[in-house]
């Protein structure tokens, strides 16, 4: 798309709007992504799939944000009831700050990652509290996630085999299948996840040394709360997960699951590369098994 009809689609819905400075980000995978006066953000979907999340993170966030203390995204401006690529769009206020890299958490004391484990704790144990019974979107309950977990683990014996080597589909094999035949792996109590925290999702204001907000909630749903656990053990390591168990109580209870779900991370972007014909997420996916 192009960036005037995505303004004439705004400009429709929302007259009042004074539009008087526009940058705008059109690499991404997922959306088009327009930043208004340097104090909105409105987000495009590209495909199907990405404008199913973008609907889901709206009715998400409406329900959650009553209960979170850390900046979320606010629905303001919201045209979600189409099915219409180039219409659909959801507007919300900037939230400052920028993402929380490994390098910039490695390169920070240890009173200042201590503040850091203790912001996402916070966020953690406010939004895995959150009453489930209303929530809306999806359910993973335990009975599914074994189902869940079983045919992600056939569509990458399918899909991705081919590409990874012997040993690598061995060591996949076991850890597959080590999860799902222990049944005390889908015991675990649901709850309302961010679904996708990771390192682009988390934001953080390098003056002030603080985590500044939490963004994307298209993937949040009612599930493992282990699988919030998992991203923050892929991206920034166990010692970090081990400071935030101070904060997070019976953190040690959701690691085991949290291990499994972190050494899937890398096969389902290599998936979602195969399916949907994306050869970088492909590449990157696979690096480690090839």
């Amino acid at each position: 798309m192009y960036l005037e009809p995505y303004l004439k689609c705004i400009t429709s819905f929302y007259p009042s709007l004074e539009i008087h400075t526009i940058h705008w980000n059109h690499f991404g995978e997922n959306n088009d992504i327009l930043f208004l006066n340097n104090q909105w953000v409105f987000r495009f979907p590209k495909h199907d799939k990405a404008l199913k999340s973008l609907q889901t993170e709206c009715e998400q966030l409406t329900y959650v944000r009553p209960y979170i203390t850390l900046p979320t995204p606010e629905p303001v401006f919201v045209n979600t009831d189409t099915n219409i690529l180039g219409q659909a769009f959801f507007g919300y206020p900037l939230i400052p700050g920028e993402p929380l890299y490994a390098e910039t958490l490695d390169g920070s004391s240890p009173p200042i990652q201590e503040r850091i484990a203790q912001n996402l704790a916070q966020f953690l144990c406010e939004l895995h509290a959150i009453p489930t019974k209303d929530a809306p979107g999806k359910t993973i309950t335990n009975e599914r996630a074994y189902d869940y977990w079983l045919k992600l683990y056939e569509k990458v014996r399918q899909s991705l085999f081919s590409y990874i080597r012997l040993d690598k589909q061995q060591q996949i094999s076991r850890h597959f299948e080590t999860f799902l035949n222990d049944r005390l792996n889908f015991e675990f109590t649901p709850a309302i996840i961010h679904g996708d925290f990771g390192i682009s999702n988390i934001l953080y204001d390098d003056e002030g040394k603080r985590i500044s907000g939490i963004v994307d909630f298209g993937s949040s749903h009612v599930g493992d709360p282990a699988i919030d656990i998992a991203g923050l053990l892929k991206q920034y390591g166990q010692q970090f997960v081990d400071t935030l168990s101070e904060f997070y109580p019976n953190l040690e209870n959701l690691l085991p699951r949290a291990r499994f779900y972190a050494g899937t991370f890398g096969l389902q972007e290599a998936l979602y590369g195969y399916q949907y014909k994306n050869q970088e997420s492909l590449e990157n996916g696979l690096k480690e098994y090839v």
